[in-house]
């Protein structure tokens, strides 16, 4: 490409506005995982499998739960409703807790938001999804952002009736 005298490229602030007004299309038309690059998707794997080593004392390493008195201390992270639906859904559970679900299991989660800052969160909700939820997808650090700041004033876990609303 030619370039100006100054040594500037002419074409620059076009380019710059054709490059925003591309993302801006593809945020709207696609979800983030479409656009998410394959290393921003990786390094919240990683990051994910090592933040979510909190979740194993509950879920055991494998997803299928912890045994204790012949009973679970959490639902098992296969065939879950909630990391098959709205990722949104899971990020509220990590974040607020949950009231212990039924008599099948032994305990209840206790609230991880001031555990878990927003970028080590989506990774957490992202590879857990992945993991064992059959998706394919990334939740991003902008989703943690916006769900944390409309679940902000919130103070009591979240109930299992609520999940099926």
């Amino acid at each position: 490409m030619e370039r100006c005298h100054s040594g500037a490229n002419p074409f620059h602030e076009i380019q710059s506005d054709v490059s925003f007004f591309s993302v801006i299309l593809l945020a709207n038309f696609f979800p983030v995982e479409m656009i998410a690059s394959d290393s921003e998707k990786a390094a919240a794997m990683r990051l994910g499998r090592m933040k979510a080593m909190s979740c194993a004392g509950c879920q055991g390493m494998d997803g299928k739960g912890i045994e204790r008195e012949g009973k679970l201390v959490a639902p098992a992270y296969s065939d879950s409703a909630i990391l098959n639906g709205d990722p949104e859904k899971l990020a509220l559970i990590i974040m607020k807790g949950i009231r212990k679900e039924s008599e099948n299991y032994t305990g209840a989660m206790t609230a991880m938001e001031q555990i878990y800052d927003d970028s080590s969160l989506a990774a957490v909700v992202t590879w857990v999804r992945n993991q064992w939820g059959g998706h394919k997808d990334y939740v991003s650090t902008d989703q943690v952002e916006e769900w944390r700041k409309k679940y902000a004033d919130r103070t009591e876990p979240v109930s299992p009736s609520e999940l099926s609303e």
